[in-house]
């Protein structure tokens, strides 16, 4: 007699997704893996995503469980619910944007299930808007190495990563990070990776299965999605300073310093662009302490001013250029983006 194969829980919170939400729930529908259950968690959508989802459940009641919210508590908050509420022994945190192919589960689960304390990583595309369109576009990063070690230096570095929908937990690997950190407004799938890495979960790559994971380009995309705004910066520092003090706890920050070193740089650039000063400049101490001496700039130019004047002063000079009207293609949109975002947040 054959075992019947464990419980997979793929947990989805919604707000406000009515035009992909059905082809998300599909796919989970189509999966060739022959025990899976979708927890559908709706943060108190104001369109008709609640009809769709509930349709789903009362038509698929074996496979579809919506929990509704009466109030909009975030998408950590959603994912936290749902995984208090499912069963399975692995699980996927799947937007309710992104879609799986129906092999995805199957390859998942037989790359992680003798991994106790392990994650799973199957290939991935973007799925980019074009002429009202949704076309697949490359990963534009390769997936994490098997050591966690290294695949914690990737992901921090972001030369290694990968989207939830592409990602498997064993239930033991999940609970270990203590779940989604409710408090964060910015990278809070990465929060939870870089400190379940951190905590020795392994990464394992499955052989197939893919996932595609939507990019909304800038006209569907609000600019509070940015590091703009302080508290997503703060959010953003907030996460380097948790995975730096789970390293300092373990006796283990040295090989990583110059990988957190270079995070507190790159924030210290987006605060100094952003005005955010007083946070950029703790941000760049912090970043030298660690012993980072690389010199943070999208351009080659911008690296070696960087060199010779040091972060802050680089970024004094460019403004002082930009006003003057003399800037480079990204400065445009940068200020385009601070000006749009000035006129949202006035009365």
């Amino acid at each position: 007699m054959i075992a019947p194969r464990p419980l997979v829980s793929v947990i989805t919170p919604c707000h406000n997704a009515e035009p992909f939400i059905a082809e998300t729930i599909e796919s989970v529908l189509a999966q060739t893996y022959p025990s899976v259950e979708h927890v559908v968690v709706d943060d108190a959508s104001r369109d008709g995503s609640w009809g769709i989802v509930g349709g789903y459940a009362e038509r698929f009641p074996d496979h579809v469980r919506a929990i509704r919210l009466d109030e909009n508590r975030g998408g950590c908050h959603a994912r936290n619910l749902g995984a208090a509420a499912a069963r399975g022994e692995f699980l996927m945190f799947l937007d309710a944007d992104d879609v799986i192919s129906p092999d995805t589960l199957m390859a998942l689960v037989d790359a992680v299930r003798q991994e106790a304390r392990g994650v799973a990583f199957c290939p991935w595309l973007r799925l980019r808007s074009r002429n009202g369109r949704w076309e697949r576009a490359p990963a534009d990063a390769p997936l994490p190495e098997p050591d966690p070690d290294v695949a914690l230096r990737g992901w921090i570095e972001g030369t290694a990563w990968a989207p939830p929908c592409a990602v498997l937990w064993t239930r033991e690997a999940y609970e270990l990070t203590g779940g989604w950190d409710e408090s964060l407004t910015l990278n809070d799938d990465g929060d939870l990776m870089m400190r379940a890495l951190a905590l020795g979960v392994r990464p394992v790559g499955a052989t197939g299965g893919e996932a595609f994971y939507r990019w909304h380009d800038a006209s569907h995309v609000s600019v509070s999605q940015t590091f703009l705004q302080e508290h997503k910066l703060r959010s953003q520092v907030r996460v380097l300073d948790k995975l730096a003090e789970i390293l300092e706890s373990q006796h283990r920050m040295a090989p990583f310093a110059p990988s957190l070193g270079l995070g507190y740089q790159r924030a210290a650039l987006l605060g100094f662009q952003s005005g955010h000063r007083e946070m950029a400049r703790a941000c760049l101490r912090r970043g030298e302490e660690l012993g980072s001496r690389r010199a943070v700039s999208p351009t080659p130019a911008g690296r070696l001013v960087v060199r010779i004047l040091g972060l802050e002063r680089k970024e004094m000079l460019v403004q002082t250029l930009a006003r003057m009207g003399i800037m480079s293609p990204q400065r445009r949109r940068l200020l385009q983006m601070q000006r749009t975002l000035a006129a949202e947040s006035r009365p």
